[in-house]
């Protein structure tokens, strides 16, 4: 997508906004109430352009062919090794705690989580940021660079260093899928297989999961 000069500075200020300001609004410490129906609308803004720049299509819904998931796995194999050494060095009495005081909230979390979490964040993070932002970017790298920063800066209601480091890592790999793949699904089990695994490890509570 080639950017005119107006439209950069229109797609910079929306970026900034969406991405930037929206987010920002979890640290003013204002009620729900009013937080709540901003981000509503910054959604629904976001989903309306998508669909009116037609910037995804229909096939990206499926695996689209995606072959590449061997190396994916042994990543992931190996973040779950770590993973689990450490909480059971440094929080040993959290180490697979859900999993253990309730396994039933720990399958109805996966299913909510990959739902209302993991998919919409997909949609704008992966398929909304990338497809609509990239003309705005001089090179593939820094067009990633850039949407971990974003999808780390989400994560600030818990602004732990963990968090951001976690999420910074995550939206590397996550959007690196996207581009190689423009496939929702695979980003998305990528995505879920990595957020659950924190919550069933014994990290949830970094990241506000319930019962954690």
């Amino acid at each position: 997508m080639r950017v005119t000069i107006p439209g950069v500075r229109f797609l910079t200020a929306e970026a900034l906004l969406l991405f930037g300001g929206v987010p920002a609004l979890f640290l003013t410490g204002l009620p729900r109430r009013i937080t709540a129906p901003i981000l509503l609308a910054a959604v629904t803004y976001a989903a309306i352009q998508g669909l009116r720049a037609r910037l995804v299509p229909r096939r990206s819904f499926g695996m689209n062919g995606f072959r590449r998931g061997r190396p994916h796995l042994w990543l992931f194999v190996a973040f779950a090794a770590v993973s689990t050494a450490a909480v059971a060095v440094f929080e040993p009495d959290q180490l697979f705690v859900v999993v253990r005081n309730d396994p039933r909230l720990w399958v109805l979390m996966l299913v909510i989580y990959c739902v209302f979490s993991v998919y919409p964040q997909t949609l704008l993070y992966r398929m909304f940021f990338l497809e609509r932002y990239r003309g705005l970017f001089r090179s593939e790298s820094t067009l990633i660079l850039a949407n971990a920063v974003a999808f780390s800066w989400a994560h600030n209601l818990i602004p732990h260093p963990l968090v951001y480091v976690l999420t910074f890592g995550g939206g590397l790999l996550f959007s690196r899928t996207w581009l190689r793949s423009r496939s929702a699904l695979a980003v998305s089990i990528e995505h879920a297989l990595y957020g659950f695994w924190l919550f069933t490890v014994g990290l949830g509570s970094y990241f506000a999961f319930p019962g954690a």
